[in-house]
């Protein structure tokens, strides 16, 4: 029995620690914005679209979303294209519901804050063909 206690305090003293990316959380982000019904889609600026093009497929693009994480809470940027149609409130209630859940339960972060910019209102079709024509504009 005493040689257990002698490794349980052993390891007491011991801090072990984990630590997430920016980028880990905004692919998180990203992959609740794809199931949220009203949001088509994300949009960067300028060149965070230049980057992502080099760096990433456009499934895993990152482009849109900002994260500031400071030590176990982070504040979420995203600028959101709205499906025409669609209840702004309603949507961004879904949306901001979510993203916490999510990245509380898979990550131990506290999401403080979203912040979301409609930058955009498209219905799906309008969204498929800009979506689209841009895909081809990469190749």
């Amino acid at each position: 029995m005493e040689n257990n206690n002698v490794q349980n305090n052993t390891f007491t003293e011991q801090v072990s620690e984990y630590s997430i990316e920016e980028k880990v959380l905004a692919k998180i982000v990203k992959k609740v914005v794809d199931k949220v019904d009203g949001i088509l889609g994300l949009q960067g600026n300028i060149l965070s679209s230049i980057t992502d093009s080099f760096t990433s497929n456009n499934q895993d693009s990152t482009s849109g979303i900002d994260v500031d994480i400071d030590d176990k809470n982070a504040i979420v940027n995203a600028n959101i294209i709205l499906e025409y149609g669609k209840k702004a409130p309603q949507v961004f209630n879904q949306l901001d519901r979510m993203i916490k859940d999510e990245v509380l339960n898979l990550t131990g972060i506290k999401v403080q804050a979203l912040k979301a910019n409609i930058i955009d209102v498209m219905t799906k079709e309008e969204y498929n063909k800009k979506k689209s024509s841009e895909d081809n504009e990469q190749e």
